[in-house]
């Protein structure tokens, strides 16, 4: 019996162990940092105005949902792509920051990303962004409050700051770029072979174990 027990656990454990075999670092991720992040999470470094991370979208809705528990998935905008003015970048992550503390954050995204690629429209103001928000079923004065609040310009500024660190280190110049626990940068494509949103989430979670 007990070896029964143990030969069913071993059926379970090798075809992890072999997954996690077939990853190898410089050809499905790159080391970018010596430390990580204490909890696990990966951060999808990205632009609004990015065809590719709009074309994206519909790849995360299927990958995230098999992040193993714990695993925090995580967006950040970055300011060299799309118009060439850093306070519109600025306006652009404060929305995103804003964004992310609100119930329709997932609506929103989704609103902002069909604004500039479906409908061909353009944030020239504050204004056109809170139409989207308010669009979402954001109450206006509850949008102008939490737009302004020091946590959201907070985040607002840690994006620019991380965005920043791993141009520094070479880690960074094209999106979507997705970064595993600040310290393993996703290598994805027909070079890696890890294109499905399985394999993406068995990368992700691999990286986020170690």
């Amino acid at each position: 019996m007990l070896k029964s027990i143990k030969a069913a656990l071993l059926a379970l454990v090798l075809p992890l162990a072999a997954s996690a075999a077939t990853f190898e670092e410089g050809k499905h991720y790159e080391v970018i940092a010596e430390r990580g992040t204490k909890k696990p999470e990966v951060t999808e470094y990205f632009s609004f105005y990015c065809p590719a991370c709009n074309n994206f979208e519909g790849l995360i809705d299927q990958f995230t949902p098999k992040l193993d528990e714990g695993v925090k998935f995580k967006k950040s905008h970055v300011d060299f792509i799309g118009v060439r003015d850093p306070e519109h970048q600025k306006m652009i992550a404060t929305a995103l920051a804003t964004a992310e503390v609100l119930p329709q954050k997932k609506q929103i995204v989704s609103a902002m990303f069909n604004h500039i690629h479906t409908k061909r429209g353009k944030f020239n103001e504050l204004a056109d962004i809170k139409d989207v928000f308010v669009a979402q079923g954001v109450d206006g004065a509850k949008f102008d409050k939490m737009y302004k609040s020091f946590s959201v310009r907070t985040k607002a500024s840690k994006m620019a700051r991380q965005q920043k660190q791993l141009q520094e280190k070479g880690a960074l110049s094209s999106v979507p770029t997705f970064i595993v626990s600040g310290k393993y940068k996703l290598v994805l494509g027909r070079e890696s072979g890890v294109t499905s949103p399985e394999d993406i989430a068995k990368l992700i979670n691999y990286l986020a174990s170690k």
